[in-house]
């Protein structure tokens, strides 16, 4: 990490993770490296995401568009992806600089590289290669694989730790 982005890190962890984005009910991002449930849901020209989160769906397109030339910085940014074989290709862009990579923060250069590719039945493999100059002083990688969840539903989210509705309720 650079080293404003390896400060504010370190002060979130000192402080027992209270500053991260999603401890203000503010969504955590594109990344489904979390501890939520997530499904994906594909047709030939789309992908969708769903997951337990602020922002509950992420779309991938799959028809062969590029990314817009001007990108309106959101937070699960701009997703176009392309099969490479067995292996879906998911590229990234676009997104605010307001979420975090798990523990670390980044800045609207960030660029989300994805490969998702089944393994067997149960199992899906998830390669994401992340870029920042503005954050990072190389590009790494986050290795992770999902197990298939059969019966299980994503459910409705509800963020009880937002501090504004805790001080309203206060009063």
């Amino acid at each position: 990490m650079l080293a404003w982005a390896a400060v504010l890190s370190k002060k979130w962890m000192e402080n027992d993770f209270r500053d991260s984005p999603s401890g203000f009910c503010l969504p955590s991002g594109p990344l489904l490296t979390g501890p939520v449930l997530y499904k994906i849901v594909q047709t030939p020209t789309l992908l969708l995401t769903l997951a337990e989160d602020a922002i509950a769906v992420r779309q991938a397109f799959l028809d062969g568009r590029h990314h817009p030339k001007e990108l309106d910085p959101t937070w699960m940014g701009h997703s176009i992806g392309h099969w490479e074989g067995d292996t879906l290709v998911v590229d990234t862009v676009g997104m605010n600089d307001r979420s975090w990579l798990n523990i670390y923060p980044h800045t609207m250069q960030l660029h989300l590289v994805e490969h998702y590719h089944r393994t067997d039945f149960t199992h899906l493999q998830m390669d994401i290669m992340i870029e920042d100059p503005g954050a990072f002083t190389k590009p790494w990688t986050i290795h992770t694989v999902s197990n298939l969840a059969p019966g299980e539903e994503i459910g409705e989210y509800v963020c009880e730790n937002n501090r504004d509705a805790q001080h309203l309720s206060a009063k």
